[in-house]
């Protein structure tokens, strides 16, 4: 019975998965056609030529723009996983289902408004005069400002997965290691960090993918002053710049790849150890 059901659910599974590989292999495919390429003509065919990717890789500009959006990424997603774990375990402890509901709604809502609206309200909250502007005046339209906003909208990403891992968590274990006389620094460090780290890695996977290739909040609260790849592969398509916007939006395409590739060997080192 168990193993009817197991090919009925790869059969229910096959055509969606087969929709999302043709579309990541076809775009993909696309995107590196592009690339290849040195005329303005947004025409499917077009004589191949890697000149585009010679002055791409040879400009500094881009890999400035690289850097910034890895140390956007980076430092969001150790942001948003040093507030959602201690947070997590916040949540569990709730006992009453109102303050559970109360707590899981206020980090859950910025995901309810658009990101256009947040961001344009922390700018207001930043800007010279605002609630915030005396204290963080500064940080508007600079990269302090940016990492803000973006913790604010990532932080939903980051928390969930955390907080089913940490929910998962049997409470006997701890009681059992308490019982064995560890105290709770190594309870924490020896039970429940491991037993968690699936989900911790899980939501900073999620954050980082996210953050990097993150368009609006950059734009509107960078003001000119900050940009990051998705920014300019923008300006590169509304300049008809179709060759270099595909180069940059091929070496986004990598690093997103990349950064999963090493959260993947990540979670498998570790995790839990089988027996040999």
């Amino acid at each position: 019975m168990t193993a009817t059901r197991r090919r009925l659910g790869l059969l229910l599974l096959a055509p969606g998965t087969a929709y999302l590989v043709l579309a990541f292999v076809s775009l993909a495919l696309l995107l590196v056609s592009y690339s290849v390429r040195t005329e303005q003509k947004s025409t499917l065919f077009a004589p191949f030529d890697l000149a585009t990717w010679r002055a791409a890789l040879g400009d500094g500009y881009l890999w400035s723009t690289v850097g910034t959006t890895l140390r956007f990424g980076l430092l969001v997603t150790v942001l948003c996983v040093l507030i959602g774990y201690p947070l997590a375990w916040c949540v569990r402890g709730l006992r009453r289902p109102w303050q559970v509901g109360a707590m899981l709604f206020l980090i859950f809502s910025p995901i309810l408004v658009s990101v256009v609206v947040r961001s344009y309200g922390w700018a207001m909250l930043l800007r010279p005069g605002g609630p915030l502007g005396g204290v963080l005046g500064g940080w508007l339209y600079h990269e302090p400002g940016v990492v803000l906003a973006l913790v604010h909208v990532e932080l939903p990403f980051a928390f969930f997965p955390i907080l089913a891992a940490v929910r998962a968590l049997p409470a006997e274990l701890s009681e059992a290691a308490a019982d064995l006389g560890a105290r709770r620094a190594r309870r924490f460090w020896q039970v429940q960090l491991p037993l968690t780290t699936p989900g911790l890695l899980s939501g900073a996977q999620l954050t980082f993918t996210l953050t990097i290739s993150a368009f609006a909040t950059p734009a509107l609260l960078g003001g000119g002053r900050v940009t990051v790849l998705a920014q300019s592969i923008y300006s590169d398509i509304q300049q008809l710049q179709w060759p270099h916007a595909a180069v940059q939006a091929v070496v986004l395409l990598v690093l997103t790849l990349a950064v999963l590739a090493i959260f993947g060997l990540v979670g498998r080192l570790a995790g839990p150890r089988r027996p040999l």
